[in-house]
């Protein structure tokens, strides 16, 4: 046939190549919903139910591996391929969670959080993904991930839609003028809740409002409410996988916010 198919890393590795490799690691092979985690091979079950012929999905290899060298045309010399994995694994790796119930959490528009559980493949039962981290030197580590639709995005509501602020830093601020929210919670759920809850029917609300709630206890409520979130995925990581939580690692853009990362790591 002429038709290939693979994710964006195969996509890429493929025009580095001019061709030559039709690859895909382990981590990125486990999203497609395609691949066996247990065996580590395409599942021949679900190719056969859904007409999907083998030959034309990448081959599937390590996350540490040379998959082929860059075409000399491109770079004016050919250079190793040789690391290659889905992103939110990347950040688990990056962050330096090697080992069981280390964990990251990126704060973005979103937030998504991984928790390594070794070589333990860990079902589910609170609507986590289960994954693979990655395979480096011969050996297949696993991951649970919950993705949470709204943690930044909240921020950026606030200064867009309602102009209770003028950028993203100063929730900050504002946020440290109170004690606390008095008594006000805010659920961003603007596009339904993600992780552990999967209810697209949910729907944002701000509760616990009285005469003496201020501007600055529903902008703490907001920021709260992404570390509300947060811990909601990591408890239920912990249910699922019975491993405790050794350490939490943050990247992304809100961890600029002293007072985001504080009440984190206070609940």
């Amino acid at each position: 046939g002429e038709v290939l198919f693979g994710t964006v890393d195969s996509w890429l590795i493929w025009n580095l190549t001019k061709g030559k490799a039709h690859v895909i690691d382990y981590s990125n092979a486990s999203r497609t919903m395609l691949f066996n985690i247990h065996n580590l091979d395409w599942d021949e079950e679900i190719l056969t139910e859904l007409d999907i012929p083998r030959e034309m999905l990448p081959k599937v290899l390590p996350s540490s591996h040379i998959y082929g060298n860059t075409d000399k045309e491109i770079f004016g010399r050919e250079i190793p391929i040789s690391g290659d994995a889905g992103d939110q694994q990347s950040a688990l790796f990056g962050q330096a969670c090697y080992e069981p119930g280390m964990a990251k959490n990126t704060y973005g528009t979103g937030c998504f959080i991984l928790m390594n559980t070794g070589e333990k493949i860990v079902p589910s039962k609170n609507g986590l993904l289960t994954t693979i981290a990655w395979g480096v030197n011969g050996k297949v580590e696993y991951a649970l991930e919950g993705s949470i639709f709204i943690g930044g995005a909240v921020v950026q509501w606030l200064r867009d839609e309602l102009g209770l602020i003028k950028n993203s830093k100063e929730i900050e601020k504002y946020a440290l003028k109170v004690k606390d929210t008095h008594g006000v919670y805010l659920v961003p759920a603007f596009v339904g809740l993600g992780a552990p809850y999967w209810d697209m029917y949910a729907r944002g609300i701000i509760v616990g409002l009285t005469r003496g709630a201020k501007k600055e206890h529903i902008l703490r409520a907001a920021e709260e409410s992404i570390a509300y979130q947060s811990r909601d995925v990591l408890e239920v990581i912990q249910k699922d996988s019975g491993i405790n939580l050794k350490k939490l690692k943050v990247d992304g853009g809100a961890v600029r916010d002293n007072f985001l990362m504080q009440f984190q790591s206070d609940i």
